[in-house]
């Protein structure tokens, strides 16, 4: 009797695994088909584009190498699966990260910095939403067309640099900053002799 229950017992346990199996095993294939298709409307979407620049803008972008590199990195669509859109994404963010500790001089301003910022957000936020388990496809189509607007953002901003660069200053305009520019007329050593008598006089 009791060989019996042990076998009955294993029986049903080797019938339940096996139903377990072969659920598994229909989940794992409907997830596979549902990332396929996926996969395929990301690689529709995958559109960077980056406007055409002035001969000086462009020879500035040709020596920044993280640029360069951000921007390879951003036009290689990936071919495989959508874990490769997925890695994509983070070296994309992890380059753009790279973009603001090596701006050149010229375009260390803050209007370009806050673009910067914008442009990064947005990465990131891609970065985001296709690292989830289950991608928003939706927000990902309305993310594309948002960072390609970000990109265009800096390429008229580097514009909108060079074309106050070249308005010439007029006469005496460069005395007036100076002396409009309280930290440059500061004079410390002043300032402490005077805190110092002040202090004497308490």
């Amino acid at each position: 009797m009791r060989r019996l229950l042990v076998s009955f017992l294993s029986f049903f346990m080797l019938l339940c695994s096996c139903q377990e199996d072969a659920q598994h095993h229909l989940d794992a294939q409907k997830i596979a088909q549902k990332n396929e298709a996926v996969f395929k409307n990301i690689s529709k979407m995958w559109q960077f584009q980056f406007p055409s620049a002035r001969p000086e803008i462009t020879a500035t972008l040709n020596t920044w190498n993280a640029w360069r590199q951000f921007e390879i990195e951003l036009l290689q669509k990936p071919k495989s699966t959508l874990s490769a859109f997925q890695l994509k994404t983070k070296n994309i963010a992890s380059k753009a990260d790279a973009l603001t500790a090596s701006i050149p001089e010229e375009y260390n301003k803050p209007q370009v910095l806050s673009r910067f910022a914008a442009l990064n957000t947005k990465l990131k936020s891609l970065e985001l939403y296709l690292n989830l388990r289950v991608i928003p496809e939706q927000k990902v189509a309305q993310l594309i067309p948002e960072i390609n607007e970000e990109i265009k953002g800096l390429y008229n901003q580097w514009d909108e640099i060079l074309i106050k660069k070249a308005i010439p200053k007029e006469i005496g305009e460069a005395l007036m900053l100076q002396a409009l520019d309280t930290a440059r007329n500061a004079r410390p050593d002043l300032m402490k002799q005077k805190m110092e008598i002040s202090d004497k006089i308490k």
